[in-house]
């Protein structure tokens, strides 16, 4: 059954990593498209508890409550998260799960679950859950790199704890990348996510799932920023990793990077900002036994081009075996070719 899964996602991380294909062009909709896309995708869309032990009780609150005969509830995270096959298998935030004590799947038909967490990429923030519920059908997973700029797109979460909450926005941008979180992409929308959505189905308009919601980035001023979900094609990679043995087998190079700013490319004499820069270097990890240094700009890895962060970040999540890595970087006005053996 691994394998089974893993060849299923390896077309559709294949399509990622290779950068994606043209989408076709999209139809006018109807007053109904939303609803239409939603009716297919809402009954794999689920709430995601991570229930921890009653907090200690706070004089004149909880105790208070407990004296009148109120029972005290245990704290929960609340967050989302969907059905990726029809076996009971479901991802989320792993942050929603992280030091719990136990986990509550909220389904569809409003029958509450317990669930087991098979394993958490805690640098992704992806959690494999599962429960003792098959699905009659397989859900409705798309491909996210069929969008584009401009495309609808619609979110599916628990924000602020209010069920099964929808709200639709435009994709922005794909293949974003921040410095702080070197091995992953995101899909750019202005979907307004909250508190509750995270871990949630992104949903294109044809009702398939294309992302994981995650999180949005806000404004200095607390104006609304952009926000950002995980594309499908990685959150089912990883979850066939935490499958088939409940960790991740992927190295960790261990440095931050970001893309070459133009006043950057312009301070180097370079006049271009291809590459990816580097911003930060661990100590102890293997971007250090190789020799890389902040401000190296990586131009190519295991002889594949890297025009971008966006394009070393997907080296590194195809990125299996360390031996014979190799870094080609520029380093002052030098050209210099970084080996791990």
């Amino acid at each position: 059954m691994i394998r089974i899964l893993l060849r299923l996602v390896a077309p559709l991380l294949g399509a990622l990593l290779a950068g994606g294909c043209a989408a076709p062009e999209p139809a006018a909709l109807s007053r109904d498209a939303f609803a239409t896309a939603l009716a297919r995708a809402l009954p794999f869309a689920v709430g995601v508890y991570g229930v921890a032990r009653a907090e200690p009780a706070v004089e004149g609150s909880a105790q208070g409550d407990a004296e009148r005969g109120t029972p005290v509830l245990p704290h929960a995270r609340v967050g989302a998260g969907f059905m990726i096959d029809n076996e009971g298998h479901l991802v989320t935030a792993a942050h929603v799960v992280t030091d719990t004590d136990d986990v509550i799947v909220k389904l569809a038909d409003q029958r509450v679950l317990a669930a087991t967490v098979v394993g958490a990429d805690a640098e992704l923030d992806i959690a494999l859950l599962r429960i003792a519920s098959p699905g009659p059908v397989a859900p409705p997973l798309g491909r996210s790199a069929a969008l584009r700029p401009g495309h609808w797109v619609l979110s599916v979460g628990e924000p602020y704890g209010l069920n099964r909450s929808v709200a639709a926005g435009i994709v922005g941008g794909t293949d974003r990348h921040f410095s702080d979180d070197p091995e992953l992409l995101y899909l750019q929308t202005d979907i307004a996510l909250n508190p509750g959505n995270s871990g949630g189905p992104l949903v294109d308009v044809s009702g398939q799932i294309v992302g994981m919601n995650m999180r949005t980035v806000v404004g200095a001023y607390g104006t609304p920023g952009v926000s950002l979900s995980i594309p499908i094609e990685i959150v089912l990679a990883i979850a066939a990793e935490l499958r088939s043995g409940g960790g991740i087998s992927r190295p960790r190079l261990g440095a931050d990077f970001d893309d070459v700013s133009p006043q950057q490319a312009i301070a180097s004499g370079r006049g271009t900002t291809q590459g990816s820069r580097v911003t930060a270097v661990r100590r102890g990890s293997l971007a250090e036994r190789m020799g890389l240094r902040p401000d190296d700009v990586v131009v190519a890895m295991n002889q594949r081009p890297i025009g971008s962060s966006a394009d070393l970040a997907r080296s590194l999540l195809a990125w299996r075996d360390t031996a014979g890595t190799r870094l080609v970087v520029l380093r002052g006005g030098s050209v210099l070719t970084l080996k791990l053996d």
